[in-house]
């Protein structure tokens, strides 16, 4: 069903367009938005647009760093696997636009500072969308004056870039200044330093941008910057990009005074020669977004503000201020505007030649009641067939499991659930029969849904999967099973009272078919077992990393432990923790069996990028075996199986559906899942051992 509109950009099929999407849905920390105007920036929008529009091989220029990564998935996961990643990524849908203004119509729970109703100033590329909804975290929304019209309002954003910039230079009254590019930016930045006081030169090619600057309240502007006078100015502010870097910071050094400021507002590498730089100890800064604050996720995502005695200038504090500005009358983006258009003309303006300022007016949506529940339209199954709800729709459901459903026969993927919908609608696009949503009890409350697959973000798994198994579904999710002893309570009761569904967590690696042909081998009586995990790094920003999410060990720890426990076939009786880097999740796991076995996992770090990731070595008298990366299995000095060089490794996941959906088909028990109950306890000693009770053994 249609839930709004948005302006999209498509990867994978070299376009934009406005396109019907879901309404995102309402997240701690954040409020809901109808948009009433969205600024088109020029020159950062544009660049977004010919990258979406770029063939493969230019996007591969563009961006060597994700060909590096997608060489080394190739090489560790095959080509299947690459390829469907690659599709993933392209396929998925991606937002525009990071300034706008609109109502608020929805508030989480723990969100006081804002009304119902109240005009609000947003921002961000992935919250202050070009669509008719926005759910925008509470850092990066701010309450517009009653004199400060919309349209201005929407402008918030970019005058906290230029008042950034303003802040980066150190510009104090009578400074002088020279601005280098006249574009939007360039326009928004030479007000905002005459505004602090600045005396303001502008240099642009473009004569009709120096005009505009010059009736902005700049005193001299020239075309090329070796026509402005060298060492007068005190900070330089570069507001264009391009290629030549190095000419154009020894350029702007030229214009500095001794020990003056360069500040690199647009995509500038700041490169120059030494010696000009060392002559005049010129300072070159970057302006980084709309402020501090900007990029840190406990900021923008979890709502954390510094303290106004340690950073006085963040980025809802630059909005406020750029909104104040707007009300004196000192600040004015009328004149910047060239031109207003209906959401609906979006897509083909960003073909056109480029103006000033272009702001979307979004004049035809609906007044929504609060509480923006939108009524699924679920076609339903077939008698003979699983109904299917998909919630979550990021990388590993797109790339890893979607893949092998699709696959599978007497199925029907029915809804599928993302917490933006966009990711939720590129799945829909390939389903078309599939509903896109962005609320997970849509897909809980259809009668005509049986079954849900979870892959969500680890701190949900719990919630998730209690509100399922409540509502009667059969579940499949992803690992953990849950990060805390809270979630973990809460699912033991949930277990208690819904024994009838079949309830399976993605612990796939029981079911490869080296695994199988490794526990045929193994002799009977005591066994060691010592696996070796070597996982890459991510960046530190990523979200596994946020507080309340687990960390990476707890997140992927309980396949290996799992994977021991089934070879061994034996009660795991003690398991013990010792973390090397528990910040970086460095940790030496052992494992005591009722039988005597022994195991071990080492989860460290990889020493290097093609580090194989998993290496398992079993012992025993007599016997020996090693399984590398899931590609070759070894036993007893005869390689029993191995996987061709390009192929993706078998990991057991196609098994591993296909195991869960017959048993729901057939309603008869695989012993190779071992339930709820089972996945709670493993948890439990999972959690034990990480929080420190070494002693944490069997219920």
């Amino acid at each position: 069903m249609t839930d709004m509109r948005a302006l999209l950009r498509f990867p994978g099929e070299r376009r934009i367009a406005v396109t019907d999407c879901p309404v995102p849905a309402l997240l701690p920390g954040t409020i809901m938005v109808r948009t009433e105007i969205s600024v088109i920036s020029t020159g950062t929008e544009r660049q977004q647009a010919d990258e979406t529009k770029a063939s493969l091989i230019r996007k591969a220029w563009q961006r060597p760093d994700l060909v590096a990564l997608t060489i080394e998935k190739f090489r560790r996961d095959g080509a299947l696997a690459t390829i469907n990643a690659v599709k993933g990524r392209l396929g998925r849908p991606m937002a525009t636009g990071y300034a706008s203004c609109g109502i608020v119509v929805a508030m989480a729970k723990d969100v006081t500072e804002f009304d119902i109703g109240q005009r609000v100033a947003c921002a961000g590329l992935g919250h202050a969308n070009h669509a008719e909804y926005n759910i925008v975290p509470r850092n990066l929304a701010c309450p517009v004056p009653d004199a400060v019209s919309s349209e201005k309002g929407a402008f918030a954003t970019l005058y906290a870039i230029a008042l950034h910039a303003v802040r980066q230079g150190e510009l104090v009254i009578g400074h002088r200044v020279a601005v280098i590019g006249c574009g939007l930016i360039g326009q928004l930045v030479t007000q905002t330093a005459i505004a602090a006081g600045a005396i303001v030169t502008a240099i642009e090619p473009a004569p009709e941008r120096r005009e505009m600057a010059m009736a902005g309240g700049a005193s001299n502007s020239y075309a090329e910057i070796r026509n402005a006078p060298a060492d007068q100015f005190d900070a330089v502010l570069i507001c264009t990009s391009g290629n030549e870097t190095s000419t154009i910071i020894e350029a702007a050094a030229r214009l500095c005074r001794d020990r003056g400021i360069i500040v690199c507002v647009g995509d500038i590498t700041p490169k120059a020669s030494r010696n000009i730089l060392y002559r005049k100890e010129i300072t070159i800064r970057q302006v980084r977004s709309y402020g501090p604050g900007r990029y840190d996720p406990n900021y923008e995502q979890l709502g954390q503000d510094y303290p106004v005695g340690h950073v006085r200038w963040t980025v809802k504090r630059n909005m406020q201020a750029a909104l104040a500005l707007l009300e004196s009358g000192k600040l004015n983006p009328t004149p910047l505007v060239s031109q207003q258009i209906d959401l609906e003309d979006a897509a083909d303006f960003l073909g056109s030649p480029p103006m000033m300022a272009t702001v979307i007016r979004y004049q035809n949506v609906d007044n929504r009641p609060k509480a923006y529940k939108p009524a699924a339209q679920i076609n339903a199954a077939s008698n003979s067939t699983i109904g299917i709800g998909l919630i979550g729709a990021g990388n590993y459901m797109v790339s890893t499991l979607l893949p092998r459903l699709r696959r599978q026969e007497n199925i029907t993927i029915k809804a599928v659930v993302s917490q933006s919908g966009l990711s939720a609608l590129a799945i829909r696009r390939q389903f078309p029969d599939a509903t896109a949503l962005s609320a997970a009890e849509d897909i809980l409350a259809s009668p005509d849904i049986d079954t849900v697959f979870i892959a969500t973000r680890h701190d949900s798994h719990a919630d998730l999967a209690c509100k399922a198994l409540n509502a009667g579904k059969h579940v499949w999710l992803e690992k953990p099973l849950c990060v805390s002893r809270e979630q973990l309570e809460a699912l033991r009761k949930v277990a208690k009272q819904n024994s009838p569904q079949i309830f399976m967590v993605g612990h796939n690696r029981r079911f490869t078919p080296m695994a199988a042909m490794l526990k045929k081998h193994l002799p009977k009586g005591k066994i060691q077992f010592r696996y070796q995990v070597r996982s890459a790094p991510i960046p530190t920003d990523h979200w596994l990393n946020r507080q309340g999410q687990g960390g990476r060990t707890i997140g992927e720890i309980s396949h290996f432990i799992d994977l021991i426990s089934t070879l061994a076939e034996t009660e795991l009786l003690r398991l013990q923790c010792d973390w090397i880097d528990r910040e970086a999740g460095d940790s030496i796991w052992h494992l005591t069996f009722a039988d005597g076995s022994r195991g071990e996992v080492s989860y460290l770090l990889a020493a290097r990028r093609n580090t194989p990731k998993e290496v398992l070595e079993v012992s025993a008298p007599g016997f020996a075996a090693i399984m590398n990366d899931w590609r070759k299995l070894v036993i007893n000095g005869t390689t029993i199986l191995r996987k061709p060089l390009f192929a993706s490794p078998d990991k057991g996941h196609d098994d591993a559906i296909a195991a869960f959906l017959d048993t729901i088909k057939s309603g008869i028990h695989d012993p190779r899942i071992p339930g709820i109950d089972a996945e709670i306890h493993l948890m439990d000693q999972i959690l034990g051992a990480a929080s420190g009770d070494n002693q944490y053994g069997p219920a």
